[in-house]
């Protein structure tokens, strides 16, 4: 169920799925014509299946201070140098 984003504002935290980098590739490549004829139901198959949720990483939002709380900081790593 969707809800609209004024029903949100009294959740403390929100959480959903976020598009990754290959959306834009898969819709390009559906575009182009690479899984089919553009409207069949084979192309429509395949690019939806590409596009289905459960391939999409959860983000959060946290909203308040009482959500910010609830988190324990475990440890840090860095994944890049300074340049």
């Amino acid at each position: 169920m969707v809800r609209e984003l004024n029903d949100m504002v009294s959740f403390d935290i929100i959480s959903g799925k976020i598009a990754n980098d290959d959306t834009n590739a898969t819709i390009l490549a559906y575009m182009a014509g690479t899984f089919g004829e553009i409207g069949s139901s084979k192309a429509d198959d395949i690019c939806i299946s590409l596009l289905l949720p459960e391939r999409l990483k959860d983000q959060y939002c946290f909203r308040s201070e009482k959500s910010l709380k609830c988190l324990e900081w475990i440890k840090s790593e860095r994944v890049w140098k300074r340049q």
